[in-house]
């Protein structure tokens, strides 16, 4: 439900401004330059669920202001039925604020908020409680405990979950843009959920209003934005998830037909609030319940990810709650399966998801209902349990009819062939992501990449989020350079500059952490006892890539490092004992330290790992090596670092002295700054009260001589600063901290204020003399 947002109203006129995400810190800062002064700004949101922001004003501009707007909290459903929800209700208790919200569904949620006031400072604390029978006692308390805190003490908390939290695994190569791109996804997934904390949904906390999506969307959405906690190592995240589904077990039970709810369980068959109630939103069964003729396979393919929070951490209290739940979910099955004449189990009628004819036995529902039997009976042998309904189990996945095909590959369904473009690969999950094929077997092999690319084949209702199904398929078939190209495509096509992804003009939050999962399937594989390094690394695009700590099925942490191309080597550690296989491109001989762990070749590239105990590491390298292995980050493309935001191409700021040629000056005598290539310092602007950004230009452009050229005529004015002809105007460090420059008053200063520089003739730099900024120089960002 939309909530509301807070105005923050200056004295003067905006002219211009800049901020930035810090992604190890996750926190925003920036300025705002107006006609009357300047305002500073630091945010961040606590581990309290309290929202933090600081503003920092000149005197001139003391009395901004915060306002809050709150929004009508109606969904944006297009539902006729909708009924909407009461005008909230406002009160001041103690000075603090409270917008609290009733929902006609029950009970109500609550805004609050107070703004503490210093010298030159405002402070902005807000909270937002979930829904629930006391919100105003909850959002009082919440905010009253995190301010007697005290600032620092909420930052202090707040940057050791962070700095905790990045360095659970790394990776890094030589492509910056991808590179950047998979690091703020990570930011974005602690963003959205904790271990603690409500599910992942459509939008995380980045909700649009009037958006199409202000849901849980059971057919792919939940399921991808949780595909890269596992091999990231940072499970935690992916408990929220399982939470979900263990709190709301008696609403999945209610969603299916009700003579069959003493066994069974259904997820939605499209999209549910967090209750994971049947919305009867779209396509739903008779009597508004998860049943034949539409999708049946939801709740399977969240129990995927369910086993796989178990496969990567082998906890089997994992298991003994996810056994309940698939029991029910495949017995759900078993109430509409048909005995077919020809001694194979059919299904009737379903629907897989998005494509507009529906049939019996759709390849959807037989590749989840395969993999769930195939994993109730290792439960079943794991925990050591006899369950009567076992043999039965055995008996179903010995006789379910294989995966309807015809000439182009897998079927939608027995009698509905892939005709038509699809944009969801609904049809292909026994390839990924169950990955119930056998590589090895030339016919099913042959089948996979035939079915593959006659989906891919009718491009036209491709969307993004398909590349992120396309990528790691290519790379279970061998085709590297079109795994990453698929996501390349995707960046450059359908992402946003702030790595949002949208279907519809709205924000949707599965594909681009789909996208980094994909990353991570191109570095590591595994499943079962197998793991593959470098499975899907293109040479062109990874000639240099490594990565620390990923995990896998078994609960191993691996970490490689690949060089020109070639393997050097791989460093495993078994959580939990299990047995391990490794595939690798690494030349044989291999040698594993210490010598007490044993390789065994089994034949191409690949090797069982004997001896490897529980809370032990190995190194295995090639003989004839001596590796280095610190891990560290690959040198990018200068070019594209910084690659994602909004920023005016060429702009100059501050930044650290270092001698490069980004920070290379000459004063040719011309009244011009010039780059070390020749082209000129100059204001993008001319009329100053529309934003006087400052950038590098060619000196001839029109954009160096639309104000007569004073926007790129300099001169030193008094106590060394730099005066712009434009309006004699001074370069000046934003609010006397940075990193961004821009053109303010000339003020009254002395050598060590924010308009005062100095050129360094030996390395070329010019070096601002702000006090604040030590050794820091004028920067040209490219």
């Amino acid at each position: 439900l939309p909530i509301g947002y807070f105005l923050l109203n200056f004295v003067g006129k905006p002219l211009n401004g800049s901020m930035r995400l810090n992604l190890w810190d996750a926190e925003t800062t920036g300025h705002v330059y107006t006609d009357r002064g300047f305002i500073s700004f630091h945010t961040f949101v606590a581990e309290e669920d309290v929202i933090v922001f600081q503003i920092n004003t000149t005197q001139d501009e003391i009395d901004s202001s915060f306002v809050y707007v709150n929004y009508k909290a109606d969904s944006s459903w297009s539902d006729p039925k909708y009924v909407p929800n009461p005008p909230a209700s406002y009160s001041i208790v103690n000075g603090v604020h409270v917008v609290t919200q009733t929902l006609l569904g029950g009970n109500s949620f609550a805004t609050a908020y107070e703004i503490l006031n210093a010298k030159n400072q405002q402070t902005l604390f807000v909270t937002v409680t979930s829904v629930e029978a006391s919100p105003l006692t909850t959002a009082l308390q919440t905010l009253s405990s995190s301010i007697s805190k005290g600032l620092d003490a909420l930052l202090n908390e707040h940057r050791l979950f962070w700095h905790n939290y990045y360095p659970l695994s790394f990776l890094s190569w030589k492509d910056s843009v991808v590179e950047s791109f998979y690091w703020i996804q990570m930011y974005k997934l602690a963003s959205g959920t904790r271990a603690d904390r409500t599910i992942f949904d459509l939008e995380g906390p980045w909700m649009k209003t009037g958006t199409y999506w202000p849901d849980l969307h059971w057919d792919l959405n939940i399921q991808l934005t949780y595909f890269p906690v596992y091999t990231s190592n940072r499970l935690d995240l992916g408990k929220s998830l399982i939470q979900l589904i263990n709190k709301n077990m008696d609403n999945l039970i209610s969603n299916v037909p009700t003579a069959w709810q003493y066994d069974s369980a259904a997820a939605p068959t499209g999209a549910s609030a967090l209750d994971c109630l049947e919305s009867c939103y779209w396509d739903y069964g008779p009597n508004c319940k998860t049943s034949p003729p539409s999708i049946t396979g939801n709740l399977l393919w969240v129990c995927h990810l369910y086993w796989k929070q178990y496969r990567y951490t082998m906890d089997q209290s994992i298991l003994q709650d996810l056994f309940p739940i698939l029991k029910r979910a495949v017995n759900f099955y078993r109430h509409f399966i048909i005995n077919g004449t020809d001694s194979f189990i059919h299904l009737p009628t379903t629907f897989s998801p998005e494509y507009p004819q529906r049939g019996p036995d759709t390849n959807y529902d037989l590749a989840l209902l395969r993999w769930a039997l195939q994993t109730l009976l290792q439960i079943v042998k794991i925990l050591n349990v006899n369950d009567p309904l076992a043999p039965t189990w055995s008996y179903i996945l010995d006789h379910l009819v294989p995966y309807p095909s015809d000439q182009n590959g897998y079927m939608i369904a027995a009698t509905v062939p892939l005709s038509q473009s699809h944009r969801h690969y609904s049809h292909l999950f026994m390839i990924f992501p169950l990955k119930l094929v056998n590589w090895t077997n030339a016919g099913e092999k042959a089948l996979a990449i035939r079915s593959f690319d006659h989906w891919i084949g009718m491009p036209s209702e491709l969307t993004g989020f398909c590349r992120t199904g396309i990528s790691p398929m290519n790379v279970l078939a061998g085709r590297k350079l079109e795994a990453y190209t698929n996501i390349t495509l995707l960046l450059n096509t359908w992402i946003q500059r702030n790595t949002m992804y949208s279907e519809g003009g709205y924000p949707c939050g599965e594909t681009p952490p789909a996208a980094a999962s994909a990353i991570q399937d191109m570095v590591l594989d595994s499943l079962g006892t197998k793991i593959k390094v470098f499975p899907g690394t293109d040479d062109t695009n990874f000639p240099d890539v490594s990565f620390y700590q990923f995990r896998t099925e078994g609960a191993f942490l691996v970490s490689s490092r690949r060089t020109n191309g070639s393997t050097e080597f791989v460093e495993i550690k078994s959580l939990a004992g299990e047995p391990i296989q490794l595939e690798t491109d690494m030349k044989p001989p291999l040698i594993a330290q210490p010598s007490t762990v044993k390789i065994q070749e089994l034949g191409n590239g690949l090797y069982d790992i004997q001896g490897l105990l529980k809370g032990a590491s190995v190194v295995i390298f090639p003989s004839n090596t001596s590796p280095n292995l610190v891990i560290t980050s690959s040198i990018g493309i200068p070019s594209e670092y910084n690659y994602w935001g909004k920023r005016v191409k060429n702009y100059v700021n501050i930044a650290k002295c270092d001698g490069t040629r980004n920070q290379m000056w000459s004063f040719p005598g011309d009244e011009t700054i010039r780059f070390i290539d020749g082209r000129c310092l100059q204001v993008q602007d001319c009329d100053l009260s529309t934003g006087a950004t400052v950038t590098v230009d060619d000196c001839n452009s029109f954009a160096s001589r639309k104000c007569d050229s004073n926007n790129s005529k300099w001169s030193w004015g008094e106590l060394k600063s730099l005066v712009v002809e434009l309006d004699k105007k001074c370069l000046d460090v934003a609010g006397s901290i940075g990193p961004g420059v821009s053109i303010w008053d000339c003020g009254p200063n002395d050598e060590f204020t924010n308009q005062s520089w100095l050129f360094n003739s030996t390395d070329k730099s010019i070096r601002t003399l702000c006090k604040n900024n030590v050794g820091y120089c004028l920067n040209l960002v490219e």
